[in-house]
This record gives structure tokens, sequence and C-alpha cells, in this order.
């Protein structure tokens, strides 16, 4: 990958200035590693600074508009401006901006769910959030006038405030944005899934990725499945009862792909579980678990699963296609 052709596009995209032929390219990046996705959204966080740190209001873009007319020093704007954005708003868990309406540094916070656990967040506009295993939340002390911005790495519930002068949005590392402005919905975007998920339970959210040309608008009890690679999308009615359950400490699966089962396994009870015949990854599941251990799982994946067996292997638990018995 060239990183520095796709951070200028990045600085492009931002500007709104791409051409058809680098709105192509710069997709193309954005889909092409876990790497990518990881560069352009801590760009988007640079940006954000930048954008906070414009105090005088008669410039608010200069430095995304200086980059593109000049762009032969826009790695010494970035090198003069790292004093001021600080490296630890790239890398750190905690880190300083300057906000643009309030005198005094904005503490921007991180939170992270551990395995088997909900975090209940409360947000400093009163919205709350249950953010659940194997994910983490970043979110300010106190959110601009402009808008409520947090940044999700994984899966949350966000009940939401309304307030219409002042959209909500959650945003995930790919630079995917939900949008809402009083409503209650669910998130789900790990990085080794190939889908984003969003689950609308009451209001109105918008969807918007940088792989869309527009955003989509959702509607109450409905789920939009996004594939990351084909950027191809799927609404489907749906109801809330996978998350009220999870929000009350039961796994609740309803006709699901044995893959996606795995892959929630894995993040709550923190253990590494293999499918090792791909074959099975299509076989459906259906069970209510609350204070089933993990082996107890495996056998009732055996028991409704004939053509599975288990085994555990040193750290790992493998799942393989039972062998036909011979006659």
């Amino acid at each position: 990958m060239d990183k520095e052709k796709f951070e200028k596009l990045i600085f492009k995209f931002h500007n709104k200035e791409l051409s058809s032929e680098e709105k192509v390219e710069f997709e193309s990046f954005l889909s092409s590693s876990d790497e990518a996705r990881k560069i352009f959204h801590q760009w988007n966080l640079v940006y954000k600074a930048s954008q906070a740190l414009s105090i005088n209001k008669e410039i608010p873009e200069i430095p995304f508009s200086l980059v593109e007319k000049k762009t032969i020093n826009w790695r010494r704007w970035l090198a003069n401006s790292a004093a001021i954005i600080t490296i630890p708003l790239i890398l750190g868990f905690t880190y300083l901006l300057i906000d643009k309406y309030q005198t005094g540094p904005v503490v921007y916070n991180e939170v992270a769910a551990t395995n088997a656990k909900v975090v209940n967040i409360s947000l400093p506009d009163g919205s709350k959030v249950s953010l659940y295993a194997g994910s983490t939340l970043k979110y300010p002390d106190r959110f601009s006038d402009e808008e409520r911005l947090v940044i999700l790495d994984g899966e949350g519930t966000f009940e939401v405030k309304s307030n219409p002068k002042n959209p909500f949005y959650v945003e995930t590392a790919d630079g995917t944005r939900v949008k809402a402005y009083g409503t209650k919905f669910s998130v789900r975007d790990y990085d080794a899934d190939n889908t984003i998920q969003v689950y609308l339970e009451r209001g109105i959210v918008d969807f918007n990725s940088p792989r869309l040309n527009h955003p989509i608008t959702m509607k109450p009890d409905t789920r939009l499945v996004f594939n990351k690679t084909d950027r191809k999308y799927t609404i489907s009615n749906s109801t809330p009862n996978e998350y009220d359950a999870y929000e009350q400490g039961i796994l609740l699966f309803n006709n699901k792909p044995l893959e996606e089962v795995v892959q929630k396994l894995n993040r709550v009870y923190g253990v590494d579980i293999v499918i090792q015949d791909e074959s099975l990854k299509e076989y459906r599941f259906t069970a209510t678990i609350k204070d089933e251990s993990i082996y107890q799982i495996m056998n009732m994946l055996s028991l409704s699963t004939p053509q599975l067996e288990w085994k555990r292997q040193g750290q790992k638990i493998i799942l393989t296609q039972k062998l036909k018995s011979k006659i």
C-alpha cells in the first residue's frame, strides 16, 4: 500500500474534493486491509482535532485547505501542529483537545468491556450506553454545540437523549457513522467481522459509510447488515430480543450460523474456538444460554448438530466435522 498517497486521498475526502477516479482509488485503499482502515481512523481523529483547534471562526478550515494548496508542505504542517494536537491523540487511551466553544481541555475517556461483562456508561448529555464483551468506547467529558460524537470499536446499545439541534454520532474504525437525534439503537462493528450491523429499536437513524454514495435511513424494528467487502446491504424486520437478553446476561441465538455463534462465544467467554472445517460455518444454531459453562455449550452444539464434534487442543477448542462411521 502506498501510504503517502492514501493519506493525501484522505485529505481530499475530508474536503469533499475527490474526483470519480480518486474515489474509486480511495475505496480500494480502504477495503484493502485492516491497516488502511486504522490509518483512516487515525486521520479522522486528527481532522476533528484540527477543527476543534480552529478557534478563529474566520479561518476554520486552514489546516486542510493549506494542505491541498501546498501539498509539498502538508507533512511540515502536521509536524508543527503535533505540538498542539499531540501524539496521544492518535495512540493514547486519554488525550486532550482544545474545545472550540469552551475554555479548558476536553478529556477523552476510553472504556473497555471485558469478557462476559456488559458495561453501562452514562454520557455527558445524559445518553446511556450498554457496551458489550470485547468492545471499547471513546467519548469526551463534554460534547460540543455542533455534534455529539463517540467512537466505538465492537458492539453496544445506545439510548440517546433527544436534541434535534445537536445530532449524536457513533463512529467506527473505518469511518462509518450512525447518526441519531433521540432514539435507541445498537451497532456492531468488530475488526474481525466482515459485516457492520445496526439494529434500530425506536426513532430514526442514518447509516453512512465512506464506501456508500449516500446515507441509508432506517425505521424502527429493522436491522441493517452492511458487507464491508462488496458494499452491499440488506434491511430486514427484527426485534430487540437479542440485545435485551444480552443486557440481562443471557446469550440468545435464533437460527444463527455457527461462525457467528463462535465469534460471540470467543468474545464473551474469552476462549479460542476454531472451526476447522469450512463446511460447518453455515450450520444454524438456536439456543438460550445463561449460566452454562463453555464446555456445556460445546456439548449443546454437538447434540444439536450431529455432524459436529469438538475437542480441547492446548488452549484452543477445535470444532470438526464428525467422520462417517464405516459399515
